[in-house]
C-alpha cells in the first residue's frame, strides 16, 4: 500500500524524516518496503495551451504545434497522439532541463523548426506512462510554473500490511499506529479542515 507523507502528516505530528518513520513502523510490524519521491520542482517547465495542430507536412505520425507559452506563439513538432488545440499541456521551452538532464534545444525536426517540447509524464519522472501528452486543469494559465500547478514533491511510503493488520489497510489506520509509536495524538479531522 503507497501512503503519502503528506497525508499522514495531516493527521499526527510527524517532524521526523521518513526514514526515521519508516524504521519505527517496521519496528511496530508494518514494513516499509520503500521510499520515493513523486513529483519535482520542474525549473524552467511551465503551463502551455496549444493554439493550432497541423499535420507535419514531411512525417505522418508528428504535428506541427502553434504553443502559447504565456508571452508569445511558438512552434513545436510533436509526436504524442492526444495533443488537441486548446488543450493545456506541460512545456519545456528552449533552454529547460528535463529531470533526467536533457537541456531543450531549438530543433529541426524533418525539415520544420521546434522550439521546445511538450511533456508526457514520464518525461518528467512523474510516472512511466508515455501514452501521451500530461493534460494541465483547464484553468491553468499559459506560462504558469508547472511546479506550483502540480505542487512540491510528496514523499511516499510503499508499506507492506500483513494479514493480521487489517486496521492499518487505511490511512487513518496508518496515522492511527504512528500516533501510537510516538506517543502523539491523533488528529479526528486533517490540520486546517473546516
Amino acid at each position: 500500500m503507497r501512503v503519502p507523507l503528506g497525508w499522514l502528516k495531516d493527521y499526527v505530528e510527524l517532524p521526523e524524516t521518513a526514514a526515521e518513520i519508516a524504521e519505527r513502523l517496521t519496528f511496530a510490524g508494518i514494513e516499509v518496503e520503500g521510499i520515493e519521491t513523486v513529483g519535482g520542482e520542474f525549473p524552467g517547465i511551465i503551463a502551455a495551451e496549444v493554439r493550432a495542430v497541423t499535420p507535419h507536412p514531411n512525417a505522418d505520425r508528428l504535428t506541427v504545434c502553434r504553443v502559447f507559452d504565456g508571452t508569445n506563439e511558438v512552434p513545436v513538432v510533436c509526436g504524442a497522439p492526444n495533443v488537441r488545440a486548446g488543450g493545456k499541456y506541460p512545456f519545456a521551452p528552449v533552454g529547460a532541463k528535463l529531470p533526467d538532464g536533457t537541456v531543450i534545444r531549438r530543433a529541426k525536426l524533418r525539415g520544420v523548426e521546434s522550439l521546445g517540447m511538450l511533456c508526457a509524464e514520464d518525461e518528467l519522472g512523474i510516472s512511466d506512462d508515455h501514452s501521451g501528452l500530461m493534460n494541465l486543469p483547464d484553468d491553468a494559465a499559459a506560462g504558469r510554473p508547472l511546479s506550483e500547478i502540480l505542487g512540491p514533491p510528496e514523499t511516499v511510503l510503499d508499506l507492506e500490511i500483513t494479514p493480521n493488520r487489517p486496521d492499518c489497510l487505511c490511512l487513518i489506520g496508518v496515522a492511527r499506529e504512528l500516533a501510537a509509536v510516538f506517543g502523539r495524538p491523533l488528529r479526528s479531522r486533517p490540520a486546517g479542515f473546516q
